[in-house]
């Protein structure tokens, strides 16, 4: 009998507490890549997405949210223009 009345009470509460738990969880942040020049995001119905890097010609699926990247590149800038890597400066012609 005490068996009994403790898998009811169980079976009462249990729903309260996952239902707590659930709301506790802090929203994840959005990774990097979702704003990179570089990324291809693909948003999925239930609000996951896919993102796959093309930086260097390749697509690259990335499987972990990026904190950090030594490439990236804000969607919203104007593409670069001028000379890249290490050139001397160009004396002008006159």
């Amino acid at each position: 009998m005490p068996l009994a009345v403790f898998i009811l009470i169980f079976n009462c509460v249990a729903p309260f507490v996952r239902a707590l738990g659930r709301k506790a969880r802090k929203v994840k942040p959005q990774p990097l890549c979702a704003d990179c020049f570089y990324a291809h995001v693909q948003y999925v119905a239930n609000g996951r997405r896919a993102i796959s890097c093309t930086y260097g010609g390749a697509m690259r699926p990335m499987k972990l949210d990026v904190l950090y990247c030594t490439d990236y590149r804000a969607r919203n800038l104007p593409l670069r223009t001028g000379a890249i890597g290490f050139v001397r400066e160009i004396a002008q012609a006159e």
